[in-house]
């Protein structure tokens, strides 16, 4: 199966001003993240708030461009890419947001949004452009008479349907998709990710899938990438990390989830502290201060993320954990 994103030691940084004649600070809000996506697939990043995840999604849809790293889609390399090829690169890669009432320009008809895509991008008459964005309507389950209507005429739900259309519209190979059900209610958000599966068999289209809720991510992912402090900390196959997690920030993540049928046998593991303030990392493992198995190694030396079994692991005793 084909790579359709391919990221390596992604880094984006930003300087932030620390107060009159004082030197800026360096924030390191991606830290080297490296991963391939497969069309047809879906790779999930999960993560406190803070841990990277948007900014992630904002390199990866070409909003920001990356300090350092290298960036492919579809085979084509971003970084140093001309204007020309990365207006066609913007085809490829497609965003649908977190809030569904605010993604949505509340001034336009809901036709001649889905619509814009085409206008843009391609040299279609706008009879056509219409026939493909009813077809588009159809298959997202929104009706004909929709086609003239405002946002605000519709639900939360339907909303993000039209979001999901309006990014499917060019039929992208990879869709970045930040928390598109956390604004639903839980009655709709299961409609809402059918039709994304859907939508990717239909189409093979890669999600990039950015989710707190590890409860969704272990219905649509097939891997998942586990993010602190901007740096990976554990990524590997969905039914291998739910099974059996090695990192343990991963193990804490998954422990605190809410289950149906919890298990006395096994504990809670609580994190003490909050996520450490980005102007001012701790040094080594950046989880050790709230890790309940860190060692003085922990502090003096920075874990590589490397191969354990079928997962890359950021974690010097991840072996114990097998």
């Amino acid at each position: 199966m084909s790579v359709v994103l391919s990221a390596r030691e992604l880094t984006r940084h930003y300087e932030v001003s620390t107060g009159l004649f004082k030197p800026h600070a360096l924030v390191r809000a991606l830290n080297g993240v490296s991963f391939e996506l497969h069309a047809g697939k879906t790779l999930a990043v999960v993560g406190e708030s803070g841990c990277g995840k948007s900014t992630l999604a904002r390199a990866l849809t070409l909003i920001e461009e990356p300090t350092a790293g290298s960036l492919q889609i579809a085979g084509t390399e971003v970084t140093g890419a001309s204007k020309a090829q990365r207006k066609q690169l913007r085809r490829e890669v497609q965003m649908v947001f977190q809030s569904p009432y605010a993604s949505l320009n509340p001034r336009q008809k809901v036709g001649d949004q889905l619509a814009e895509p085409l206008l843009i991008n391609t040299s279609l008459s706008r009879t056509e452009r219409r026939a493909k964005v009813q077809a588009m309507m159809q298959q997202v389950g929104l009706r004909p008479e929709h086609y003239h209507r405002y946002p605000h005429m519709f639900s939360g739900g339907q909303r993000q349907r039209i979001a999901l259309a309006r990014a499917m519209m060019l039929q992208p190979k990879v869709l970045v998709a930040d928390e598109p059900t956390s604004a639903l209610d839980v009655s709709i958000q299961a409609q809402v990710l059918n039709l994304f599966m859907d939508l990717q068999a239909q189409y093979q289209t890669g999600y990039v899938f950015i989710s707190h809720n590890l409860a969704v991510v272990r219905h649509v992912a097939d891997d998942v990438l586990v993010m602190y402090l901007g740096r990976p900390a554990e990524m590997g196959p969905k039914e291998d990390i739910y099974a059996n997690p090695l990192h343990p920030y991963t193990r804490a993540l998954l422990s605190a989830t809410p289950t149906l049928k919890p298990n006395p046998d096994k504990p809670k593991i609580k994190i003490a502290g909050e996520l450490p303030n980005p102007l001012n990392p701790p040094s080594g493992c950046a989880f050790h201060k709230r890790c309940p198995y860190a060692t003085e190694r922990c502090s003096a030396e920075e874990p590589a993320f490397r191969q354990v079994g079928t997962r890359q692991v950021a974690c010097h005793y991840a072996e114990q954990f097998v």
